[in-house]
């Protein structure tokens, strides 16, 4: 009920959005062509095309996005303005990806691409006025639902959340009818007035006539349920409970059906999806061929000629890592210390004596990482992802953070999003190495295909623009 009003609101601000980035793509295109005098081979049918791509889009992002987006809708300044980026990225990695595919040459580029900022002031705009308007149209004070809260025991930090969240859902047209609680009970931080105690459950309601009654624990037991079941819809009001299941095990968790069972879990898992996994394996694969075929042979040619002069030794370095699933494999390298230095496994650290002039750039650029595509290519790695450690380093670190060994669920990655943070180099207190496994497993969490090609994109830029922590 709360989630369906999160997800109309989401659905109808995409659909006037997506009439909004419509008309101004159509305006832009007279503008070239009527009043800059510019004339567009392909005709004002083939680049509408490109003008309902857009707008189809942004509804297929709405319909995956919706309660994230709604959130947004209804905070602050700022994240409207971060939405409204990331709507420019995907519609225009959707245009890219479809410009391509079809290699349509009637199509302007220079077109498409300077209407790119026209997209992102229209969707920042729209973000920004829409909203509010939006909001007071469709959330009327006739179409507004009255909540009545329940509880029988508040923590001081459970009732602060609770009251953060009940003050942004009143933008979705909720209205707090009261706290039904014991009288001797003090829930700091809920601003909202006593209407009566849980024994006076009944008059209350038959007083008050909510649309919903939200308790804030579980019920107790099926007896509970069934009493507040029929006193609310009794009255034709809906009952939800707050499943706080955070709270009550310790850990983030979710619900989620399978197969008509549900299930408490506590990671999400987007690689589990084998669409997703596929999507990444030709991502990997892609990519590791560029690599290999076109790159790496003649990086190989400058590396050894620069380790005949100053480190003599083989062109490579293989070390045991630590892979999926905590299996072993051995990693590829360019090899930047004196050959037999590489026995030591200590972590690098700056003006380290064991790395001979040219193997010290090599690091620092991160081309020394570049043979690890052979271990993408053999599926032993992936493009992005955590980086794979030495056994002798898990069994360090695994002390630090409890989760540690969740790293393993995934292929390592070349890079990962704690790279990309600068998280690179040495790690030279616990807070660091707690820091890259949290890095890793929020990249786990969250994988998406947009994800890895913004990771990669920083990569290729910090290759270019070392940061100072990489040695």
């Amino acid at each position: 009920m709360i989630l369906e009003r999160h997800n109309g609101v989401v659905a109808i601000h995409a659909l006037v959005q997506g009439m909004a980035v419509l008309a101004v793509f159509t305006a832009w295109y007279l503008t070239v062509e009527l009043a800059m005098g510019f004339e567009l081979v392909g005709g004002f049918f083939g680049y509408l095309i490109y003008g309902g791509l857009a707008v189809a889009a942004l509804l297929v992002r709405a319909t995956y996005r919706a309660t994230n987006d709604a959130l947004h809708l209804s905070g602050l300044f700022r994240g409207r303005l971060k939405l409204a980026g990331r709507q420019t990225l995907f519609v225009g990695s959707v245009m890219t990806v479809f410009l391509v595919a079809t290699k349509d040459k009637d199509i302007s580029r220079a077109f498409l691409f300077s209407w790119v900022p026209l997209l992102y002031a229209t969707l920042a705009l729209t973000n920004l006025a829409m909203p509010h308007l939006l909001l007071r149209l469709v959330f009327s004070k006739n179409k507004r639902q009255r909540f009545l809260l329940l509880t029988r025991h508040s923590r001081f930090e459970k009732s602060i959340r609770l009251n953060e969240w009940l003050q942004r859902q009143q933008r979705m047209g909720i209205a707090i009818a009261g706290v039904v609680c014991p009288q001797e009970l003090q829930i700091p931080g809920l601003d909202f007035p006593r209407v009566g105690r849980p024994e006076d459950i009944e008059p209350v309601i038959k007083n008050l006539k909510p649309d919903v009654l939200m308790c804030l624990e579980p019920p107790r037991d099926h007896a509970e349920i069934t009493n507040l079941l029929r006193l609310a819809e009794g009255r034709g009001a809906r009952l939800v409970f707050w499943d706080d299941l955070e709270s009550r095990f310790g850990a983030r968790a979710w619900n989620a059906e399978v197969d008509g069972l549900n299930f408490v879990h506590f990671r999400r898992e987007p690689l589990e999806s084998p669409l997703n996994r596929g999507i990444k394996r030709l991502f990997d694969l892609l990519l590791a061929a560029i690599a290999v075929f076109l790159i790496l042979p003649l990086l190989c040619l400058v590396v050894w000629i620069f380790q005949r002069f100053q480190s003599p030794g083989p062109v490579f370095f293989r070390q045991p890592r630590a892979g999926l699933g905590g299996e072993e494999f051995r990693i590829f390298k360019f090899r930047t210390m004196h050959h037999g230095a590489e026995r030591d496994t200590r972590q690098a650290t700056q003006r380290d004596g064991r790395i001979y002039p040219f193997g010290l750039w090599l690091r620092k650029t991160s081309l020394d990482e570049i043979p690890q595509f052979l271990n993408v290519l053999r599926g032993e790695m992936s493009v992005v992802g955590p980086r794979p450690h030495l056994q002798e380093h898990n069994s360090q670190w695994e002390r630090l953070l409890e989760a540690f060994h969740v790293r393993a669920i995934v292929k390592p990655g070349l890079t990962g999003l704690a790279q990309v943070r600068g998280m690179r180099g040495e790690a030279k207190t616990d807070a660091d190495v707690v820091r890259r496994i949290e890095s890793d497993l929020e990249y786990i969490e969250n994988y998406s295909p947009m994800i890895d090609l913004l990771i990669v994109a920083q990569t290729a830029w910090q290759v270019l623009f070392p940061k100072n922590s990489a040695y």
